[in-house]
């Protein structure tokens, strides 16, 4: 995957989002180049815009003095050389691609910061949050269902 451009991955990414949307049930199709938005949707009737943002794989993230393993995403950036930053209007929701699992997670621009990480499935039970008596802290793109997202709209 390392020889693929990173317009690649991004296509790769909004295909994956269109093929799991009509899979699901929805009208889903991508959009045109230009616009702030990778794909539209038919949610009851109204199109919602949706915003891909692919990730080829695990990076480490510093965490105090171990780096740990996340799926790290620039958000809210845009437009050429990712100079614009989204609008709470240019975008309805976010769908996030992890491509090397073929994990989507989607989330309402409402709840969406500018930089956001993400744990791995295959770490699950292996973060010391996890081991205690408090509350996880961290998110897995697996609890980020379009099931829930959608509930909130």
């Amino acid at each position: 995957m390392e020889k693929i451009s990173d317009m690649q991955i991004g296509k790769a990414g909004e295909y994956l989002v269109c093929a799991e949307l009509i899979m699901k049930g929805f009208i889903a199709y991508p959009s045109e180049q230009g616009l702030p938005y990778d794909v539209v949707m038919d949610y009851n009737g109204k199109l919602l815009k949706v915003q891909v943002k692919t990730t080829r794989g695990l990076r480490n993230v510093l965490q105090r003095k171990n780096p740990t393993k996340a799926y790290q995403f620039n958000i809210k950036r845009c437009g050429k050389k990712n100079t614009k930053l989204h609008t709470d209007d240019s975008v309805d929701l976010f769908a996030l691609v992890a491509l090397d699992t073929k994990q989507i997670g989607f989330m309402l621009n409402k709840d969406i910061k500018q930089t956001m990480a993400f744990r791995p499935d295959s770490l699950k039970g292996t973060y010391l949050d996890e081991n205690s008596n408090r509350k996880t802290t961290g998110t897995y793109l697996s609890d980020l269902t379009l099931e829930k997202t959608l509930c909130q709209i």
